[in-house]
């Protein structure tokens, strides 16, 4: 029995407690060894090596500037160094020419596109200025390009006209869409369709169409009131002729009054109100009939 306890006793004093840090300084001193010894047999061992010793020295210097947050700096300090470069090479801008203004401002175009002589080409934000330019009222669409190596170009497709807005006492331009034009002066335009009422402008596009295939009745420039429930009053004659259209079929009311004009004159004639809301009716109100 005791000489089993001196056999455990000697393995126990012959084992050597080893630090977790040295098998891996073992392999890296290994690892080096084998480097060095591969250097200097190969010259694909030698390229290898170097490659190695940069790589390492590459990061050690990436790790020194991250730790210590001078990153941010390298990066603006390489930016500027390749705008410099850039800009002496003789890209920077020298013209900004604007195509397809009309009563739309050149000058109006340069401010909002906030691109001047003497930046740096490829330093614009093409897309902000594009979105710049595309909120002047007149703008419809804009397309802003780079020209190498020192031009700026924007082609412009404006908005045009196409009918009259009234709505809380106010009248405006909008275009096709129904969109207002809010730098357009409504006075300059008095030959447009007038339509009233606050959502009416949304309809202008549908509202003439149906109206234009009716000459005889286009050419007196109506007006059109929107009324609710999608039912519109058409007024002619300069206010003196209220026309009630139906909900329901109003291009088919306005081929019935067309026929009815054409057999009776009945526009030219002295009537305030035609009620063609009811399918089959006609109800008429002479201009005398209309209380003072």
């Amino acid at each position: 029995m005791a000489k089993v306890k001196r056999q455990r006793s000697s393995i126990s004093t012959n084992v050597r407690r080893v630090s977790p840090l040295k098998p891996g300084i073992r392999g890296a001193r290994n690892w080096a060894s084998a480097q060095v010894r591969a250097a200097g047999h190969t010259q694909h061992g030698f390229v290898r090596f170097i490659a190695s010793i940069f790589a390492i020295f590459v990061f050690i210097i990436f790790m020194g500037l991250w730790l210590g947050g001078f990153l941010p700096n390298v990066a603006q300090a390489s930016g500027d160094f390749k705008r410099a470069r850039m800009m002496s090479m003789g890209f920077v801008v020298e013209r900004v020419d604007v195509m397809g203004e009309g009563r739309l401002h050149e000058e109006d175009v340069r401010k909002a596109l906030g691109v001047y002589s003497g930046d740096y080409l490829f330093g614009i934000d093409m897309d902000s200025a594009q979105t710049r330019v595309e909120s002047l009222s007149w703008v419809d669409r804009a397309v802003v390009r780079r020209l190498w190596p020192d031009r700026i170009v924007v082609q412009i497709i404006e908005r045009q006209p196409y009918a009259l807005w009234q709505h809380g006492g106010n009248v405006q331009v909008v275009d096709v869409k129904g969109e207002v034009i809010s730098d357009a002066d409504a006075t300059k335009f008095t030959g447009l369709t007038l339509f009233v009422g606050e959502t009416a402008r949304f309809a202008v596009s549908d509202v003439k169409a149906m109206i234009g295939e009716m000459p005889s009745i286009a050419r007196r420039n109506p007006s059109f009131i929107y009324v609710s429930n999608s039912r519109w009053d058409m007024v002619l004659n300069d206010g003196k002729t209220r026309i009630k259209l139906p909900k329901d079929e109003q291009a088919k009311a306005l081929r019935r009054l067309r026929d009815l004009q054409v057999v009776t004159q009945i526009l030219d004639r002295e009537i305030s109100v035609i009620d063609m809301r009811l399918p089959g009716r006609l109800t008429i109100t002479a201009s005398d009939e209309m209380p003072a």
